[in-house]
């Protein structure tokens, strides 16, 4: 089944962001953070740690909004699956000819004649 645009671009925006998540918390090596004569090598790994969830808080954040944002695009470009019969105004599915209510034939009237010739029988004889 095909996807929509915008189907593609909320996927691709989530790997993205993703991808750039498990690397911000792979990529961090504070175990090798050694501290100097003012703070010890315990609290430059504590902050080396902290900085690193800081940084994967605030990618996250940037990825929740920019997901709502396209997200609401998804919700106001999607088409939609029915259309409104102009005789009684009840829901028709797309796709059928005629209103299940009224029986209002939704062809152009050139189509429909020419539908009715050709189910019609032949009265040449």
């Amino acid at each position: 089944m095909p996807r929509r645009k915008t189907s593609w671009a909320l996927i691709i925006w989530t790997v993205i962001f993703a991808v750039w998540i498990i690397a911000g918390i792979a990529g961090n090596d504070c175990a090798s953070q050694t501290g100097d004569g003012v703070i010890s090598n315990q609290t430059a790994q504590d902050a080396c740690a902290a900085g690193t969830g800081i940084g994967v808080a605030l990618i996250f954040v940037l990825w929740f909004i920019g997901f709502v944002a396209l997200s609401l695009v998804w919700l106001m470009t999607r088409g939609r699956r029915s259309r409104d019969c102009p005789v009684c105004g009840k829901s028709v599915k797309r796709g059928l000819v005629k209103c299940d209510n009224c029986g209002h034939d939704f062809r152009p009237s050139n189509q429909s004649q020419r539908a009715e010739q050709l189910s019609s029988p032949a009265a040449d004889g």
